[in-house]
């Protein structure tokens, strides 16, 4: 850089005359200054410092800019520039400003520079040969004051509207929250918590007489704070999770909160403090949102815990892991959380500890209007002083919550009345409370006369991956009286486990451990009742894998195949794979081959793994084939990149998440669905002032790189800008055109080669 701006050291010079003396720079750190906002527009943002991109954290402030680009961009501080970049991802183009304070602060997504940084951008692109510029300088050659506009708003890089991406670092380039360390925004709106979710840890724990998570609703009362819908019961190791946003007055935007506290019986637990975050902690923002929770599109829930396998980082600031394990009786919760401006919600609520209880269930009296049963304690022996009660239909639809007409005590027994009409074709979910407010397993009753047997159903077998074990789940379409077991089988030898009922037609094992499933061919499902079996057989091919460990599995169509490294997982699971009857439509290429969802979907993954599928022989001469796997978040099937070994009709690719995957061929050449200047076209020479082309490929995809384009003006490069959300090409001319007629001269490549090209004239006059 110090060569091109000796070429330029009369416009350097003069620029000087207007700047802060170089040797001032000399006392940063010694004294600090009011942080100017970095825009006159307003001091409105859409996205705040924290908020969770699940392989990365945002590290800054999104400030909005109306909607529009070209709006001043301000130094915050007396500083100077050190560093300009510009790319088609990312920050797009973007400057780096070094502070008297001793701050970095990054301006992201910028349209274009001042005169003077667009002149060296430009010559640094001349001696590059590309639009991708990073060029770094010193502190005497681009020095500014605080108030000066340095840049233009834009919409550059990975944009989605035209904003401003604000960052601000410490002096070793480690993102800080800009709320709390550089601005001062007026706020009187406290955080807005949602929901929360309990998540039994270990084996044997259950939270409100389940060993699943269990997401629970929360209200605010007239003075503000929010509760719990009810007491939770807990046995065993357990954990709390939160979804809460943050709002500001004046808009609709949702923010990540500040800092959230948990406390039990008024002693604090755990912490999350959003105040600054190192780059190489953003690889573990998944490992801080309750991950399953949000693939099984329930949510966003923020962990207030984190398990051992997970690295502590900068938002986690207390030593202890946040997982629970009370003493039997009332523990009181509370949880505040805070925004960068203090202002506090506080959630309170009660759980009790307790132990695993259950039920039995008898009919003492009926008559033409009301039933009475009898609801005893079996195993736990403790007194049942409450009782809820639900109805389902055959099919295994919850109805409604049954009235209870009457309840009395009678020694350990509850007896409890019930309108006759809620029973009739319905089967009663009964969950006793016992007399420390522990909920005790659901019991299900009912009196109806089924149509069919244990012999006549067909049931369906689902398997959940956790953290700290596996499940085993079996449905039924049509509810009958049945026992439940399961067996983990190969030709020789099986082992057999139980089912709990936890729902009319659904039996759940326990949470048994991943290695359960070594050695493993088979899933047999047995139903009994009365002396009637039937057994039904599953082909699962399921491996335990982990840290450490190279593992692989095999589809039963044996044409699909995973392979683990040793740092895939951050914790021993099981892997597996289904094949998709039911899948989002192709509605692009050619579709080649059956869809696999790889297992466990909703998993977070530490790194990545392989993945092969193996298409059919008649294939073998087809080009452009790839694997492609299915953004749930986006809604569209994505094109990874694939090896394709044509002599034994293998495909490879590398993923980052467990998801569903397919072949798909693309032979469609990308679509060059817009161009300015027009072809064949006369304007005014004032009317040309920039070069447009929007593109698009549905299928593989344009990749964000300067080899997917070329680009000739009168059959000269030149280095354009391309933005990858809007898919456009753009070069603005930095003077008039010349009058008279003009080419363009245009290519266009997706990621499998195909290629699109158009040559354009023009005259201006």
């Amino acid at each position: 850089p110090t060569r091109l701006f000796n070429k330029l050291s009369p416009i350097i010079y003069c620029m000087n005359r207007y700047f802060i003396p170089t040797f001032i720079f000399l006392a940063a750190g010694l004294f600090s200054q009011d942080v100017l906002w970095p825009t006159r527009v307003s001091k409105l943002y859409s996205s705040n410092f924290g908020e969770n991109r699940d392989d990365h954290f945002h590290m800054g402030l999104d400030i909005k800019t109306n909607g529009v680009i070209g709006q001043e961009i301000l130094a915050v501080e007396d500083g100077f520039i050190h560093r300009m970049t510009s790319n088609y991802n990312g920050y797009g183009k973007a400057l780096y400003l070094t502070t008297i304070s001793g701050h970095e602060v990054v301006y992201g997504h910028l349209d274009s520079f001042t005169p003077i940084m667009d002149n060296v951008w430009r010559l640094q692109q001349a001696k590059r040969r590309s639009y991708r510029v990073d060029a770094h300088f010193s502190r005497r050659e681009f020095q500014v004051k605080k108030g000066d506009v340095i840049a233009y708003s834009g919409n550059t890089g990975n944009s989605f509207a035209p904003h401003l991406h604000f960052e601000y670092r410490s002096g070793k380039s480690i993102p800080l929250n800009p709320l709390t360390n550089a601005f001062d925004l007026p706020d009187h709106v406290m955080p807005i918590p949602k929901k929360l979710a309990l998540i039994p840890i270990s084996q044997g724990s259950v939270v409100n007489a389940s060993p699943l998570t269990q997401t629970i609703p929360i209200y605010r009362d007239n003075s503000g704070v929010y509760h719990f819908a009810d007491t939770v019961s807990v046995f065993g190791e357990f954990a709390f999770a939160i979804q809460a946003v943050d709002k500001r007055e004046g808009g609709n935007n949702v923010y990540q909160f500040h800092r959230a506290e948990l406390l039990i019986d008024g002693k604090m637990k755990y912490e999350l403090d959003y105040t600054r975050i190192p780059f190489k902690e953003g690889k573990f923002a998944g490992t801080v949102i309750q991950y399953d929770l949000k693939r099984q599109n329930l949510g966003e829930f923020q962990k207030l815990y984190r398990l051992e396998e997970h690295k502590k980082i900068s938002i986690h600031t207390e030593n202890d892991s946040g997982i629970l394990q009370l003493l039997p009786g009332f523990h009181s919760v509370t949880i505040n959380i805070f925004d960068a401006k203090g202002n506090k919600a506080v959630v309170r609520g009660m759980i009790v500890g307790t132990f695993p209880m259950t039920i039995d269930v008898k009919e003492i009296f009926r008559d033409r209007k009301v039933i009475t049963l009898v609801l005893s304690p079996k195993r736990g022996g403790l007194p049942i002083r409450d009782a809820v009660v639900y109805n389902f239909t055959p099919y295994g639809f919850p109805d409604e919550k049954v009235q209870i007409i009457h309840a009395e005590q009678v020694k350990k027994d509850l007896h409890i009345t019930l309108p006759l009409k809620s029973i009739r074709d319905r089967i009663l979910q009964i969950i006793g409370i016992n007399q420390l407010g522990g909920m005790v397993s659901p019991y299900h009753w009912s009196s109806m006369t089924p149509k069919l047997s244990v012999i006549d159903i067909r049931p369906n077998l689902k398997i959940a991956n956790t953290e700290r074990g596996l499940f085993f789940q079996v449905e039924m379409d049509q509810y009958v009286p049945a026992q439940a077991s399961m067996k983990l089988a190969n030709d020789n030898t099986f082992m057999s486990y139980p089912l709990e009922q936890i729902g009319p037609n659904t039996f759940l094992t326990e949470r048994l451990s991943h290695h359960v499933v070594n050695d493993m061919k088979y899933v047999d499902v047995e139903l009994s009742d009365k002396g009637q079996i039937r057994e039904t057989r599953f082909h699962y091919q399921l491996t335990a894998t982990g840290p450490g460990e190279e593992s692989s599995i095999i589809s039963n169509d044996r044409n699909c195949s995973i392979q683990t490294q040793p740092n895939t997982f951050y914790q021993t699971n099981v892997i597996w794979i289904d094949q998709v009857k039911e899948f989002v439509p192709v509605k692009d290429g050619f579709h080649l081959s059956p869809v696999y969802q790889l297992q466990p979907y909703d998993l977070m993954l530490k790194n990545k793994f392989r993945v092969w599928i193996q298409y059919e022989r008649d294939l073998a001469a087809h080009t452009n084939l790839g694997i492609y796997y299915y953004d749930q978040k986006g809604g569209e099937w994505v094109y990874t990149p694939t090896e394709n070994n044509q002599r034994k009709q293998i495909l490879a690719a590398e993923l980052s998440q467990m998801a569903a995957v397919t072949v798909i061929q693309d032979l469609d050449s990308p679509q060059i669905k817009n161009m300015f200047p027009a072809n064949s076209a006369r304007y005014q020479i004032q009317d040309v002032n920039e070069i447009k082309i929007v593109v698009d490929d549905p299928i593989s995809g344009i990749e964000s790189e300067e080899a997917s384009f070329d680009l000739l003006f009168n059959d000269t490069p030149i280095f354009f800008a391309y933005q990858p959300v809007k898919k456009e090409i753009s070069y603005p001319f930095n003077q008039p055109l010349t009058a008279g007629q003009h080419k363009i001269e245009f290519k266009v490549r997706d990621r499998m080669g195909n290629e699109s090209a158009e040559t354009i004239y023009f005259v201006v006059y």
